[in-house]
């Protein structure tokens, strides 16, 4: 024989099984906890067969998120995302608002703001209000200094340090790998014109 439950007040429980355990019982209340039914928190995807193939396969929705840190992926675009304009462009207005600047390098302007402060390369005018204005020289420094830290992967320190020792022989690196890129944009051009 099983041990009888009692309740609080040592009054034995009536046992009522399938509807819920009873934790309280007096004379005049009974008080029960209803046992949770499992349900599935999403549904399992069906592959189609069959009976289901008219119906289109369940996808997962594409979250955009707007704010909190962008994925490394985002991030570590190559230096052939810069959406930088020609020379003849740049050098058609004397000043560029970073607005624009962050635009061109797909980065946010505070991460421009903190080049700023960690390379001695980069000299923007600041207006009286303290807008900052990229001269066509600055935008080809941060053009250096995000080959640098994007596409080489160095620290900033390691950055800064390679600036001093070789900024002449950086630049040429980074112009002909511009060059390179440029050459192989081309050759595709070619190799998909001939194919079709």
């Amino acid at each position: 024989m099983a041990p009888q439950q009692l309740d609080l007040f040592g009054n034995p429980v009536p046992d009522v099984s399938g509807k819920g355990k009873v934790i309280f019982a007096n004379n005049q209340i009974q008080v029960k906890i209803k046992a949770k039914q499992a349900t599935p928190t999403h549904a399992p995807e069906v592959a189609p067969t069959e009976a289901n193939n008219n119906e289109a396969p369940l996808e997962k929705p594409n979250v955009i998120h707007k704010r909190g840190r962008k994925s490394h992926k985002t991030l570590l675009t190559p230096a052939e995302a810069i959406q930088l304009p020609d020379d003849a462009t740049l050098q058609q207005k004397l000043y560029h608002p970073i607005g624009d600047v962050a635009k061109w390098f797909n980065v946010t302007t505070s991460l421009i703001r903190y080049w700023e402060n960690e390379f001695d390369i980069l000299k923007p005018r600041k207006t009286r209000k303290g807008d900052r204005l990229f001269r066509y020289e600055d935008i080809k420094n941060i053009v250096l200094i995000y080959y640098l830290l994007r596409d080489k992967k160095l620290s900033i320190e390691g950055a800064r340090q390679y600036l001093k020792a070789n900024k002449n022989k950086a630049a040429e690196q980074f112009e002909l790998v511009q060059l390179l890129e440029k050459m192989r944009q081309f050759l595709l051009e070619i190799k998909t014109n001939l194919n079709s």
